[in-house]
């Protein structure tokens, strides 16, 4: 005999796992059994005071369906492959998910198609921020929320959130709202929305200079000769950086042994390690060709990566963060300034080829740029307007104090 009342409410559970979740149970009439049904969303990794909160307002939002007549069931559910949720949970959990809330679908289904129209470097960053967007939805209530429905307000409330809360800068506010919009376009694009959410947004006021900085002289001196008596490998690669000027990242670490090629002194960058997803081949100078057979690179297999975690080449990459989290432990230990980072090798090899008289344009194709103001705006950021006739001017009447000096 059915119940008058075929739901039981919903409450928190905080399972043995650690891992809470809000439960209900409803008469589930197709199977002719009682079904349980469990939100895990938005509730892990809460202080007890937030779980408390953010539970609650689950609770109330689906007793209020539930009374109304509402079933899971009764919703069109959609299975799709969740982008948004942290590796190591899916992994253990699987991400194929059934939902009926538009914003996680449609925000995967944007990063599935987002995967093959950028770099890897990029749609990472594409990811991370559509995430934190979803983690501070869920923490404000919003995450049940359709599309159409997070309007200018909430959109506003999340970049005041960014701005006061995270304190983050000018330039990574506007890297925020560029993606976002991106996002949203894509939402525009599927008739879900019918205007951009993104107006008096605000402004962040201070700019954090993040840039790495060119080396002195006497620095990369003392890091060169104490590293490459600890670590050869770092200081291969540091010398990979500073003569190639190729990026840190994939360019550097996925570097393989049949990519350099000693006879025409070339070094091959392929188009999935390029940051514009673009191959090049970049001059290889002597020094760097000699490095190269002090090291013996030509004896090793040509599939193997140039840099390898057992210290020379070998078949497995180095993980993204291997060589900065190196490079920083060796410029604390030596007391250097914390501007330099392992990016500096390129700023510096950068300045080093401008000394040496070369021309903007062999530059600008040592660095990979496709465009020639793109080279000129590095050369301004990192040494500035640089003019013989202004560092060579020495008044006459100052030579009388450096006279006394001597």
């Amino acid at each position: 005999m059915r119940l008058k009342i075929d739901y039981t409410m919903p409450g928190l559970i905080r399972s043995s796992s650690g891992k809470p979740f809000v439960e209900f149970r409803c008469f589930y009439p197709a199977k002719n059994k009682v079904e349980r049904f469990r939100i895990y969303k938005g509730l892990s990794k809460l202080s007890s005071e937030l779980l408390e909160e953010q539970a609650n307002k689950l609770i109330s939002f689906y007793a209020k369906k539930l009374e109304a007549g509402w079933r899971p069931w009764n919703d069109e559910a959609v299975v799709y492959r969740d982008q948004i949720e942290y590796a190591n949970v899916t992994t253990a959990f699987g991400n194929e998910k059934k939902d009926n809330n538009h914003l996680r679908r449609y925000l995967s289904e944007f990063l599935s198609f987002k995967k093959s129209d950028v770099a890897p470097k990029t749609f990472q960053d594409y990811t991370s921020k559509a995430r934190l967007f979803c983690l501070w939805l869920e923490k404000n209530g919003h995450i049940e929320k359709l599309i159409s429905e997070i309007d200018n307000e909430i959109i506003v409330s999340y970049f005041t959130y960014l701005i006061q809360v995270k304190q983050l800068d000018r330039a990574t506010i506007k890297k925020y709202r560029q993606i976002l919009t991106s996002i949203f376009q894509f939402f525009l694009s599927k008739k879900l929305i019918k205007v951009l959410p993104f107006e008096n947004l605000p402004k962040a006021s201070k700019i954090k200079d993040k840039a790495a900085r060119p080396f002195f002289d006497n620095h990369i001196k003392q890091y060169l000769e104490y590293v490459s008596k600890e670590d050869p490998q770092l200081f291969l690669a540091s010398m990979f950086q500073f003569f190639l000027l190729c990026r840190p990242g994939q360019e550097l670490r996925l570097l393989k042994i049949q990519d350099v090629d000693m006879q025409r002194q070339t070094v091959y960058i392929n188009d999935v390690s390029a940051k514009k997803s673009i191959s090049r081949r970049i001059t290889m100078p002597n020094a760097l060709k000699e490095l190269c057979e002090a090291f013996h690179l030509s004896d090793y297999p040509g599939h193997y990566f140039v840099f390898e975690k057992k210290g020379q080449p070998g078949p497995v990459s180095l993980g993204k963060n291997h060589f900065s989290n190196h490079f920083r432990r060796y410029r604390i230990l030596l007391g250097l300034p914390e501007t330099y980072k392992f990016y500096s090798f390129k700023h510096t090899g950068a300045g080093k080829i401008l000394e040496s008289g070369a021309t903007l344009a062999e530059l600008m194709n040592q660095l990979g740029h496709t465009r020639f103001d793109s080279t000129i705006h590095y050369v301004r950021r990192h040494f500035g307007e640089r003019s013989e006739k202004i560092m060579n001017l020495k008044p006459e009447f100052l030579q009388f104090f450096l006279n006394n000096r001597q």
